[in-house]
């Protein structure tokens, strides 16, 4: 399934320049340093941003971005970065990153005076607002134990009125604190309809959201970013699936396809697998990286449908012996949602081609090639899957870590 047509990235940290088209399956390949963790996150951005930066799992954009030193996520130098992507029917969402090192850029003026001129409610407020906010509670307490008191309206005018005082200040250090720190907005539109604007700075994991538009035409595409952390997301996607009521759809399709298997139950806390002919279940973690990667695609497969699925080298910690049936999961995946995968792994290149020659779909494999050349500046190159094929040896160079 082709969700995304078309990719182009400019000035996203280490990437000046980057576009390409893609297919069901896009594997991203080359050494480290070259910006394969940096285009699943531009893709992860983008497609997020109209579901107010979150995906099925509810991740969030903390869980994908550094926001420690928020200069870096724009291109060195730059002021500016564009995430492109083309989707279906012809549309595009456009995500640009705005660099202001105080104040605010144009594009977003209207919008941040408008939110920063609304009164803040206190659990905005940032930990250095701590002592005002003491003394507006020391306060409060006064004027209760004065309520009960009669004559004493003097006294409490006086002390409203410091109330009054303080919470301006306050709200007026809160708002400077705003306009003078160091900011990436991004904007988000599909085609030229605005949809979000949030405000990215540190001391905000998730950034500040300005401005959002709640439309029910806003087409938001299912999204799931993955982790190399197998037994993390298998029991966070389990949740999801007992909350969202598929979990027995998807149990049912692990006993049709592995025929020892009868149940998977969460015990405190821990997933606990039931097998055939043992007598007591098995916690997750004994079961072998094969049986986990099978696991955390399949109960993956109804959070994704019509959707987008991205992976971060999903071979990680994974003995090569199981990446057979990570390939076969990969390509039955992409039936029916677009996958995204950045890899080191020659073996799973190869068994996804092979698998793919096989079942008439080579030519849903897209392979985008990265290398960095002595200048710093990154060359990419794209082959389709039966290309790919031919030219394995030339991606199995580009495949070293260094």
């Amino acid at each position: 399934m082709n969700i995304i047509k078309n990719v182009e990235i400019v000035n996203y940290k280490g990437i000046e320049k980057t576009q390409f088209s893609c297919g069901s399956i896009n594997i991203i390949v080359g050494p480290n340093n070259t910006g394969k963790s940096s285009i699943l996150e531009s893709v992860w951005m983008a497609v997020a941003s109209l579901n107010d930066f979150e995906d099925n799992l509810e991740t969030r954009l903390s869980d994908i971005i550094e926001t420690e030193n928020i200069r870096h996520l724009i291109h060195q130098g730059k002021q500016k970065s564009t995430i492109a992507l083309e989707i279906f029917e012809n549309d595009r969402i456009i995500l640009d990153l705005l660099y202001s090192k105080k104040n605010y850029p144009e594009e977003v003026a209207e919008f941040f005076l408008t939110f920063i001129n609304k009164t803040p409610k206190f659990d905005e407020f940032e930990t250095d607002f701590h002592m005002s906010l003491l003394e507006l509670q020391v306060l409060g307490i006064k004027l209760d134990r004065l309520s009960g008191k009669a004559g004493l309206k003097e006294e409490l005018d006086k002390l409203l009125k410091r109330v009054s005082e303080n919470i301006e200040s306050v709200i007026e250090d809160y708002r400077s604190r705003l306009i003078k720190s160091e900011k990436v907005f991004l904007t988000s539109k599909i085609n030229n309809n605005l949809i979000s604007i949030r405000a990215v700075m540190d001391g905000y994991a998730d950034g500040i959201s300005i401005f959002n538009e709640e439309s029910p035409s806003i087409q938001k595409i299912p999204l799931i970013i993955s982790s190399p952390h197998i037994d993390e997301d298998v029991s966070e996607i389990y949740k999801k699936l007992v909350n969202t009521k598929k979990l027995a759809e998807v149990l049912e399709i692990l006993k049709n396809k592995i025929p020892y298997f009868e149940d998977i139950r969460e015990v405190d806390g821990d997933l606990l697998v039931l097998l055939e002919n043992l007598d007591e279940p098995l916690p997750l973690s004994f079961m072998g990286d094969g049986f986990k990667a099978l696991l955390k695609l399949s109960f993956m497969a109804p959070l994704i449908k019509n959707g987008i699925a991205l992976f971060e080298e999903p071979e990680t910690s994974m003995h090569p012996g199981y990446l057979n049936i990570l390939a076969k999961e990969i390509l039955l995946s992409s039936e029916y949602s677009q996958i995204f995968i950045s890899t080191h792994s020659l073996e799973l290149i190869e068994y996804l081609l092979e698998k793919a020659e096989k079942s008439g779909k080579i030519e849903s494999i897209k392979i985008l090639k990265l290398r960095r050349l002595t200048e710093g500046y990154i060359e990419r190159e794209i082959f389709s899957g039966k290309e790919a094929a031919e030219e394995i040896e030339v991606i199995k160079t580009d495949l070293r870590g260094f």
